[in-house]
């Protein structure tokens, strides 16, 4: 479910044309048009989904939403 959620919000970004989140080494590969977007548009995107990324934490009501299985915080 996690790694439908977060190619689902980093392709619902205008611009990006593919996203797929490598589980194991918890990397999201993009392809985009640097023209109409940017990782950080993407980083937020996927934070607003509940996803922590490197530079946004998502909030805590969204974070709390998400299934058990996709929880990762202490």
């Amino acid at each position: 479910m996690c790694k439908d959620r977060i190619e689902k919000a980093a392709k619902e970004v205008e611009g990006v044309s593919f996203a797929s989140w490598e589980i194991e080494k918890e990397v999201l590969h993009l392809n985009y048009d640097p023209k109409k977007t940017s990782v950080d548009d993407v980083a937020k995107n996927v934070a607003k989904a509940g996803h922590d990324t490197d530079k946004y934490k998502a909030d805590k009501a969204t974070y709390d939403a998400l299934p058990a299985c996709c929880k990762y915080r202490s």
